[in-house]
């Protein structure tokens, strides 16, 4: 029988960090910005993916501690469901974010968060309606400083402009080719998070029975 426990804000801080890692996958469903020509062009690519399956692997450099943390797994993300997260090193756990909840699932323990209760529910809240391509909130909270696109691939470095974004990270660059390869955060403090992204597909295209198990827990 699992375990369910409130949220702490200690629990909701290291969620605003998984928030930050799900921002890496907005691109791959965003729609068009009409920014800059190479921006309309990549963001109509990546929209063009209803479902995308990958590796992960995150480095995340705490300046204060001088120190790198490593972790890895796997991510699901789909457009009428949300994002899942599975950890795998250095702990085994399900991360699921939908519009309605945050749930945290281990062997042991399942914790969750109502995202219309929480003060921090706002913020899970913008990714995801950023990741559904909305395009007005990414105009009230994100400028493009930069988009380019070579044969090797493309690059955007997005800046915050709103004081929710400013208050976590200074800027996000990201770069890739089909999908999404790596995204680059720069936090406030001179901390980084590095996601690299491998093995990306759309296929199949339909979730598997465990997938759609544990996105109805966060239903």
């Amino acid at each position: 029988m699992l375990s369910h426990r409130v949220f702490t804000r200690s629990a909701l801080n290291r969620w605003m960090n998984i928030f930050i890692s799900v921002f890496a996958v907005l691109w791959f469903i965003l729609p068009a910005h009409a920014v800059t020509p190479q921006s309309e062009q990549i963001f109509k690519q990546l929209s063009q993916t209803s479902l995308v399956r990958a590796q992960f692997e995150q480095q995340k450099k705490l300046a204060s501690l001088n120190k790198t943390f490593v972790s890895n797994g796997t991510v699901v993300f789909s457009k009428t469901n949300g994002v899942l997260w599975q950890l795998q090193r250095p702990v085994q756990a399900d991360l699921i974010v939908t519009p309605k909840k945050l749930v945290q699932k281990t062997a042991k323990t399942m914790s969750q968060l109502d995202v219309s209760k929480s003060p921090y529910g706002s913020a899970a809240t913008l990714f995801l309606q950023l990741m559904s391509g909305n395009q007005a909130v990414l105009d009230q909270h994100f400028s493009i400083a930069q988009s380019r696109i070579t044969p090797q691939g493309w690059s955007i470095r997005l800046m915050p402009k709103s004081t929710l974004f400013k208050k976590l990270f200074v800027q996000v660059d990201i770069q890739g080719q089909q999908y999404v390869n790596q995204i680059v955060i720069l936090e406030q403090g001179n901390n980084s998070t590095t996601i690299n992204f491998s093995q990306q597909r759309s296929q199949p295209v339909t979730l598997s029975a465990n997938e759609q198990a544990l996105f109805q827990l966060a239903k």
